[in-house]
C-alpha cells in the first residue's frame, strides 16, 4: 500500500521522466527519451487531476510512450543523427584516395616503399617494382597504408 501512494503521485512520473531523459545523454538510442516523455505528460495530467489510479496512469504512461516510440523515433533519429552517418555505407572509400595519383619517393623494396601524395609522405604498398620519381595510382588503402600500382584505375566503375 505504501508504495502504491508513492508511484501514484504525480512527483513520481516526474522524476521518472527527468530520469528517463536525462539517461538517454549516457545511453543514447533514441528510447529512453519517449518513456520519460510519457512519464512527464502522465505527471502532469495526474498533478492536474485529469487522470487519478495507479492502473490508469501506468496503462496512460504505456500507450504514450509505445506510440511515441514507434510512432516519431525514425522521424527524430533522421534529426539528430543525420544522413551523414549512413555514408559509410554507400561510400566504401570516404577517403577519396582510390584513384588518385602519386609520386613514389623511395625504391620499393620487397613490395614496401613510400609516396607522396597531396604534399604528404605516405607508406604504401605495391606488388610492381617501382622507383623513386615513378608516378603511380591509389587502387586501394587500408588504414594508412596505401596500395598503389601504375596502371591508373577507373574510379567510376562499380567495385
Amino acid at each position: 500500500m505504501l508504495l502504491s501512494s508513492y508511484v501514484n503521485g504525480y512527483a513520481f512520473w516526474l522524476l521518472l521522466g527527468f530520469a528517463l531523459l536525462i539517461s538517454e545523454f549516457f545511453v543514447p538510442g533514441l528510447i529512453a527519451a519517449f518513456f520519460g516523455l510519457g512519464a512527464l505528460i502522465v505527471g502532469v495530467l495526474t498533478l492536474l487531476g485529469i487522470i487519478e489510479g495507479l492502473s490508469a496512469q501506468i496503462t496512460l504512461f504505456s500507450l504514450i510512450s509505445l506510440a511515441m516510440l514507434f510512432g516519431l523515433r525514425r522521424r527524430f533519429q533522421r534529426w539528430l543523427i543525420g544522413a551523414s552517418s549512413d555514408k559509410a555505407k554507400t561510400d566504401l572509400d570516404n577517403s577519396g584516395y582510390v584513384g588518385a595519383r602519386v609520386t613514389v619517393l623511395a625504391d620499393f623494396v620487397q613490395g614496401v616503399g613510400q609516396v607522396s601524395l597531396n604534399g604528404a609522405k605516405w607508406d604504401a604498398e605495391s606488388s610492381e617494382p617501382l622507383k623513386a620519381g615513378d608516378a603511380a595510382w591509389v587502387i586501394s588503402h587500408h588504414g594508412i597504408v596505401l596500395k598503389v600500382s601504375t596502371q591508373q584505375t577507373d574510379t567510376n566503375t562499380p567495385k
